[in-house]
């Protein structure tokens, strides 16, 4: 841009742009056989390094710079605490997304065994089973006289308290006498 306000310059008062086109073609030969570089920009300046010595200078302290390092402490911790307030809720509801899926899983996984076992069950007792099952032990249908029916016409069989003895003998008592009274009484 300087070289164009330069020309302008020139041609205002009446120096003569010809004269400074005709400088430009005396410089520049018509075959370039030189080949250096044109200078980079500012590389005639030049800067001097000036050594200072700041050890004997003694900082000031100012008095407002702790309250400001507490300030900016308390900040960022709130910040951060509000940040993290803002974010668990979102965290957690990832994490419990994970969680359900992977409840989901197990629960196919038990759905699944479940169902084995329940056919391995089903195998084991059907009736096929059972009968080939009571051939191999000899199982045999009781004889007709072995076989005791409850008397249906007594009713329901109330326990009745005793009282005199301590509670603690009288169920071990009781509970082995029970039974045996119970056949002797289905017997007659």
């Amino acid at each position: 841009m300087a070289a164009t306000l330069t020309t302008l310059y020139d041609r205002l008062l009446g120096k003569g742009g010809a004269q400074v086109e005709a400088r430009w073609t005396e410089v520049r030969p018509a075959k370039v056989t030189d080949t250096r570089l044109r200078p980079f920009p500012n590389e005639d300046v030049s800067f001097h390094v000036k050594r200072i010595d700041n050890s004997r200078v003694i900082r000031e302290l100012d008095p407002q710079a702790p309250k400001v390092c507490w300030k900016m402490i308390g900040g960022a911790s709130a910040s951060a605490v509000l940040l993290i307030g803002l974010l668990l809720p979102s965290a957690y509801r990832l994490m419990a997304g994970y969680q359900i899926e992977e409840l989901k899983k197990e629960n196919k996984r038990l759905q699944s065994v479940n169902a084995e076992l329940e056919l391995d069950e089903a195998k084991l007792l059907s009736p096929e089973r059972l009968a080939d099952l009571a051939k191999l032990q000899e199982f045999v249908d009781p004889d007709p006289g072995r076989v005791i029916h409850l008397d249906e016409q007594s009713g329901p069989v109330m326990a009745m308290r005793r009282e005199g003895k301590p509670a603690a003998v009288e169920p071990v008592q009781a509970a082995a006498a029970a039974p045996a009274a119970a056949l002797a009484g289905a017997r007659e």
